[in-house]
């Protein structure tokens, strides 16, 4: 096979994984082994060569301690499910860390990327107008039910990153044209965020990209603008709030459980009747896996965790709460109850090196997506998904990559 062959191949296979595991997430496992065989192959020729990453790295390590504390699990086949899961975690850094000496067209890549988000977003919203055409229910285009394939949490991932991209190609495009299409597309992708329901999805959309514009019009003493967006951003606010009332109530809720929560945070729990709102439920579960840590801070570890809060459920009178079977929905506890404060210590501290490594190097993608996993595991065990494992832990060996970040912007 000769060298252009390779790099063709190379890329061809690195582009299929971007794009076809989101649209067909079943088929993970087999994308992944194809690029696996292709990076065993530029191996064997000597046309990759092995780069070490500390972020990368730290993943690995994490994957690692989860092995550990799979030992004392009193459900192995649970814990070898979630060892099989996370599998990406050591997966990724492994065949990313051995980089092309030829130059990778990232563009490609991300056309990939971009693609399959267009085609998950078409598909998702024909899905949605057909259940509406056979039942009339409006319902049809919000929250789950707009997003069968992913968790509405993991689609505004992907639309974040989607539109960071395509803010970076609107730039550079050469024709207007162009520059239409891809903000048409940002646009597009912008208000998908409403329907989709994910209030850590849009607050992330919000603070990202509002931080991102306020330090460009700062460095630029851009201060009449810097004062219009502000404005601006109050109108978009307020009109969302207006144009998707459930998302008001939603807030509005939410405010009033966080007081009552702060007043008496066991009469909360004791009072919670079912079925309970998804804030409200939260509440309750991010309470009794904190009360599992604290008992057990040096971890009760993996698979164990879930039983462990079905029967603190049940001790509190929540046995239909406890029947769903919930993990924290948050996964800094699930991390903490799960693997201790040595787990909880190594992922914030693979948080907050990505951050400021991604910062130092003027690396904005790669901070979009270390920021993101960062919020959203806030509200959602973004880890305990193939959906978030995979994207989070591509994307980060990707982006942190000497093959990237040499040809990056």
């Amino acid at each position: 096979m000769k060298q252009m062959s390779f790099e063709r191949c190379y890329l061809i296979t690195l582009c299929l994984f971007t794009g076809l595991w989101i649209l067909f997430p079943h088929f993970t496992s087999f994308l992944l082994a194809l690029f696996g065989i292709t990076v065993v192959y530029g191996i064997i020729k000597k046309e990759l060569v092995f780069t070490f990453h500390l972020l990368p790295a730290l993943l690995v390590l994490l994957y690692i301690l989860y092995l550990v504390y799979a030992i004392p699990t009193n459900h192995l086949p649970i814990a070898l499910d979630f060892l099989e899961y996370k599998l990406s975690l050591l997966a990724f850094p492994f065949v990313l860390a051995f980089e092309p000496k030829f130059r990778v067209n990232w563009k490609y890549v991300f056309y990939s990327f971009l693609i399959a988000v267009l085609l998950l977003v078409i598909y998702d919203l024909a899905q949605a107008s057909i259940h509406y055409a056979k039942t009339g229910v409006l319902n049809s285009f919000y929250s789950s039910a707009l997003s069968p394939t992913h968790h509405p949490t993991y689609l505004t991932a992907f639309l974040s990153l989607a539109i960071m991209i395509s803010l970076r190609f609107a730039k550079s495009a050469d024709s207007l044209k162009l520059k239409m299409i891809f903000w048409g597309m940002i646009g597009l992708l912008v208000l998908l965020h409403v329907p989709s329901a994910s209030l850590s999805g849009m607050l992330f959309l919000v603070l990202f990209f509002s931080g991102v514009f306020i330090y460009l019009l700062v460095k630029k003493r851009q201060w009449a603008r810097l004062l219009i967006m502000v404005l601006s951003s109050f109108v978009l606010v307020f009109s969302v709030l207006k144009i998707q009332p459930s998302l008001n109530t939603n807030i509005n809720n939410t405010i009033n459980l966080v007081n009552d929560y702060t007043d008496s945070p066991k009469k909360f729990i004791q009072t919670r009747s079912f079925p309970m709102q998804g804030n409200e439920a939260r509440l309750v579960v991010w309470t009794v896996a904190f009360d599992i840590f604290m008992e057990h801070p040096m971890g009760v570890g993996l698979g164990n965790l879930e039983e462990m809060m079905h029967q603190r459920l049940v001790e509190l009178g929540l046995n239909k709460q406890a029947d769903l079977n919930y993990n924290p929905h948050n996964q800094y506890l699930q991390i903490a109850a799960e693997l201790g404060i040595i787990g909880l210590l190594l992922f914030l501290g693979i948080l907050l090196y990505g951050i400021v490594w991604a910062i130092s190097s003027k690396n904005w993608l790669l901070l979009l997506v270390i920021l993101s996993l960062a919020i959203n595991c806030l509200f959602e065990s973004m880890l305990q998904r193939q959906s978030g494992i995979v994207f989070y832990c591509f994307w980060i060996c990707l982006f942190s990559s000497r093959m990237y970040n040499a040809q990056k912007e």
